[in-house]
């Protein structure tokens, strides 16, 4: 568990400063009790919701989200090998390298969690930023960046399980 101690602290900090970060910005929302938070693929909001409804999702989502991410890695310990599906999975949930995995696998899935909560932040700050002007507008250039963004981290994180899972120690 030693091995997972950076990855947890890296994501119990990111929780935290999500938290905060959501407190900070309510005083930056729009004045509108109403606020767009749906955009169509032109940029233009088809979506609304009252300002403590977008917070309240927000938070229920940014903090929910991956807490249930990292609960899922950590139950893998209690999960019976039979139950999982990884490429040598004889050799890598064996009883003396399941420990080793389990705690491999919490640490990626803590790293996934945390990933999800950046782009919660992001999308969240995005879509302040979209509602600062009188008529809501969803750049889509910022919002592609950030799905880019996240796609890509997604895909090294995918790859870097399966590499993992394929070699022999």
């Amino acid at each position: 568990m030693k091995m997972a101690r950076i990855s947890a602290i890296v994501f119990a900090l990111l929780l935290i400063g999500y938290v905060l970060f959501l407190i900070c910005t309510v005083l930056l929302l729009p004045l509108p009790q109403r606020m767009a938070t749906h955009f169509d693929a032109s940029g233009q909001p088809n979506g609304w919701m009252s300002r403590s409804s977008a917070v309240t999702f927000q938070l229920v989502i940014g903090l929910i989200l991956p807490l249930i991410i990292a609960a899922a890695f950590y139950s893998l310990k209690f999960v019976p090998t039979r139950w999982i599906n990884c490429s040598r999975r004889d050799f890598w949930f064996s009883s003396e390298r399941r420990d080793e995995t389990c705690t491999y696998l919490l640490r990626q899935g803590l790293w996934l969690a945390s990933l999800e909560v950046g782009l919660q932040s992001v999308l969240w700050y995005q879509l302040i930023e979209n509602n600062s002007t009188s008529i809501p507008h969803l750049s889509s250039s910022a919002f592609l960046v950030t799905l880019g963004v996240f796609v890509a981290a997604m895909i090294a994180w995918i790859m870097r399980l399966i590499c993992h899972f394929r070699k022999a120690i």
